[in-house]
């Protein structure tokens, strides 16, 4: 038989079933596509999944297929034309037990709905003729983690590697993630953390630990990267230090850049270490006896050493005091019995001997302090008088105030400064919570900075008009530069790893909410990079 000969039987088939069906007179969906009032729907059932099913419709009849759920399911229902008067564009319109419309689609239509009796009305948007229906379950893969380890099996003092991956990650993709991972301290070491490109080329990185068992890391993507695919996130070796088994498991929480985490399920895994480390025995046993060996001679040495050193001293003090005597002895050569306990205290004349050379320095002083009272005394008490800056003081002349008002935007308080051309600081002030400030200071041209804690600065030219107002365009300050040094990088990252989950230092919670973690990462790593100041535009003056 030919393929149409066959899809006109089917469709007079169709028909014939159709009649033979109970019926019952309907309005068309309530939607907003019109459907004529006097249109037929007949009911008919669906108990199958994946089955397919025959179905036709015109403008004057529509076809409602029941389904009842006992759990809640996420399904899609699919309607193909196969014949078709005038092009057939299916209208599925997904009802509840009471017949009052969920949500509609064309062609095809996805939903997720609790137990409790369904319908899908089938009707032409457009044409009429027959259909090929089908109800599937959308399995759904729900996002994980996972961790693996090769080998799985090692001796003491070998190494495995560790891969710590995610899995089915949605569409949206991931801005951040957090593991905390935690194994048996005593039976491996964790060592050489590597983070993979899943989050982009330069992403921003938190390392916490590992130390006692466990460690933190998270990790975000710079510069609105996120993960949209599965993959390795970070690797770690794990070396074995004693006999024993360990599981390796990591606690996740991911977050998609609205600021919430959301932990997912995470598999972990099993690392088996095996024999002993004699070599460890051996290693001491060397290293103690070298000690000895080589403390020995350097002990030795040293006495030899201070020997000589000692003899020439004493050689070459004692002619130093021989000639110091003979030349004080005429000095004192009445006392001749005295003249040998002399020599020997002669040595300490010596020193004072050289006490006069020193007073000859002394003695040279004067001609240096005369020189002082002579010259710099008289120049510098001149400067002081030369004191006239007053006078710029008397030129900065009482100019009628003006009032100066922008708003800054940033997650913690902001400080607004304002600055004279001698960097003196004129005015400073607490914006509102909202962001926003007012100053009134003298009419002039002022450097205006804005600073809050973890965040770039940024810093403009203001205008004042004296009497009037100005105001200075809105600005956001840029989140992660918690060293305050103008720069937003790596060194800012560690800082939030070695404060994980605590409240301090302050400048490290850049999202303000009491607690350091990967939600302040996010923040900092959508400003990767950038460094500071940010330039604030010039201010706009109004009459």
């Amino acid at each position: 038989m030919k393929p149409k000969r066959l899809i006109q039987v089917l469709v007079v088939f169709m028909l014939m079933f159709v009649s033979m069906g109970g019926s019952q007179s309907a309005l068309a969906s309530t939607n907003s596509i019109a459907a004529q009032a006097d249109a037929m729907v007949f009911d008919r059932d669906l108990d199958i999944w994946n089955a397919t099913y025959i179905g036709f419709v015109t403008a004057d009849i529509f076809e409602n297929w029941h389904f009842d759920f006992t759990t809640a399911h996420t399904f899609v229902v699919t309607v193909s034309p196969i014949t078709s008067v005038g092009g057939l564009v299916p209208l599925l319109i997904l009802k509840d037990s009471n017949g009052v419309e969920i949500t509609h689609s064309t062609n095809s239509l996805t939903s997720t709905q609790g137990a409790g009796s369904y319908s899908i009305q089938v009707q032409p948007e457009a044409g009429g003729g027959v259909y090929f229906l089908t109800l599937r379950e959308v399995v759904q893969t729900l996002p994980s983690a996972s961790l693996a380890v090769n080998p799985s099996s090692i001796n003491v003092g070998e190494s495995a590697l560790v891969t710590v991956s995610l899995n089915n990650v949605p569409a949206e993709g991931y801005a951040s993630a957090e593991f905390t991972c935690t194994y048996d301290a005593s039976v491996i070491e964790v060592s050489n953390i590597a983070v993979t490109s899943l989050f982009g080329a330069d992403p921003a990185v938190a390392i916490n630990g590992p130390q006692n068992g466990s460690f933190i890391v998270a990790i975000a993507g710079s510069n609105g990267n996120k993960a949209s695919s599965s993959g390795p996130v970070f690797t770690f070796s794990a070396m074995g230090l004693q006999a024993g088994q360990t599981s390796i498991n990591c606690t996740v929480r991911v977050s998609t850049g609205d600021g919430i985490l959301t932990q997912i399920s995470s598999t972990g895994t099993t690392l088996t270490v095996t024999g002993s480390a004699p070599t460890a025995t051996f290693t001491p046993t060397p290293a103690e006896s070298a000690t000895p060996t080589s403390s020995t001679p350097v002990g030795s040495l040293t006495p030899t050493s201070s020997t000589p050193v000692g003899s020439p001293t004493a050689t070459s003090s004692t002619p130093v005091g021989s000639p110091t005597a003979t030349s004080s002895t005429p000095v004192g050569s009445p006392t001749a019995t005295a003249t040998q306990s002399t020599p020997v205290e002669s040595a300490t004349p010596t020193a004072t001997s050289l006490t006069p050379v020193d007073t000859a320095t002394p003695s040279s002083t004067p001609v240096e302090s005369a020189t002082p009272t002579f010259t710099s005394t008289p120049i510098e008490s001149p400067t002081p008088t030369s004191t006239f800056t007053p006078i710029p003081s008397a030129t900065s002349t009482p100019l009628p105030n003006g009032t100066l008002t922008g708003q800054v935007l940033a997650g913690k308080p902001v400080t607004v400064s304002l600055y004279d051309a001698g960097n003196a600081l004129i005015a400073s002030a607490t914006a509102n919570l909202d962001g926003t400030f007012s100053f009134t200071a003298p009419g002039g041209t002022y450097r205006i900075r804005a600073t809050a804690s973890g965040f770039l600065s940024a810093e403009g030219m203001a205008t004042i008009p004296p009497g009037g107002s100005s105001s200075m365009p809105t600005i956001a300050l840029l989140a992660g530069d918690i060293d305050n040094n103008e720069v937003i990088n790596q060194l800012d990252a560690l800082t939030i790893g070695m404060s994980y989950n605590l409240s301090t230092p302050t400048a490290a919670d850049l999202n303000n909410d009491g607690t350091i973690n990967v939600l302040d990462l996010e923040l900092l790593a959508g400003n990767y990079r950038a460094t500071g100041p940010i330039a604030w535009q010039v201010s706009y003056p109004y009459p």
